[in-house]
């Protein structure tokens, strides 16, 4: 069912205060809130004008915060454009947002993403905007149905931007889960972890699970990944000695864990672990003994 006038408003608002948090800094949430309030002063005839004017900028300024221009001539897959004598054009800057150094074949080949529509999607949009920033006799005093559909359209169009490139991420990572997974496992079982270390006499790792992976850095050399799981754990005080006289003491626990990784551009499925990255936080324990010590 389409919405109303009114419902077409207060779906964009809505779908603004979501994006906010996806910005990348203050500044841009700012201006998109300020851009938000201006399309809702109804008794300004430019009000239509004043938004697409605003909102084409916020589009400028998260393009140049994702895509710097000194990144996008790196990557592998850059071609200077002629008809922009040379220098990195819009859309080429859409696409580094979207994956990256990333090869568009092996975007589309093996991610599945139609990287030339959602970029082309998101350029028809900033198009459409250009044309309500210039004041002329037919965008002057634009309707509200007119209004309220543009302000949705623009803001449904950084959505569908921002996802597309959250996307790449997501797929990359559900590419190389089990593989991460097994250089987790290796890495908790094989090295001795310092500060279990601190807490017991004797640790041994009765469980590794490895619960989410993110992509922390996809740039024109390299990507980067940490991820997220838990360690469950046999913690001994005393010796196998004490244990025997019953002087010792044995639980079990478990604790959060990170660990990173990261992959060249070209071959984005071949890991390597960060040294000494692997990371365990003991810090519930010692907050329940410090805790214990405190006076009731």
């Amino acid at each position: 069912m389409a919405c109303s006038q009114n419902g077409a408003m207060q779906t964009a608002l809505a779908l603004a205060e979501k994006l906010m948090p996806r910005l990348a800094n203050e500044f841009q949430r700012r201006l998109l809130a300020a851009t938000m309030q201006s399309v809702q002063e109804v008794s300004n005839p430019l009000r239509l004008n004043n938004f697409s004017a605003s909102f084409r900028e916020l589009f400028r300024h998260v393009l140049v915060e994702f895509a710097p221009d000194h990144h996008v001539l790196q990557t592998s897959w850059f071609a200077p454009d002629a008809k922009n004598a040379g220098k990195v054009t819009r859309a080429q800057k859409v696409s580094y947002v979207v994956h990256g150094g990333l090869d568009p074949a092996y975007v589309e080949g093996e991610l599945g993403i139609d990287v030339p529509a959602e970029r082309q999607a998101l350029l028809k949009t900033i198009d459409r905007l250009s044309k309500f920033t210039h004041v002329n006799e037919d965008s002057f005093g634009s309707s509200l149905q007119e209004v309220e559909q543009q302000a949705l359209a623009a803001c449904e169009a950084l959505r569908a931007f921002l996802d597309c490139a959250d996307s790449t991420r997501k797929l990359l990572c559900s590419m190389i889960e089990e593989r991460v997974h097994e250089d987790v496992v290796s890495e908790a079982i094989g090295d001795t972890i310092l500060s279990l270390d601190e807490i017991a006499t004797h640790h041994c790792i009765d469980g590794v699970e490895v619960h989410q992976i993110e992509v922390t850095l996809l740039d024109y050399e390299e990507v980067q990944f940490i991820a997220h799981g838990s360690v469950g754990v046999q913690l001994q005080w005393g010796s196998n000695s004490d244990m025997r006289k019953g002087d010792g003491a044995v639980i079990q626990d478990s604790y959060p864990l990170t660990c990173k990784f990261y992959s060249k551009i070209e071959t984005p499925e071949e890991l390597e672990m960060i040294k000494d990255s692997l990371c365990v936080d003991t810090s519930s324990w010692w907050d329940g003994y410090c805790d214990e010590g405190e006076p009731s």
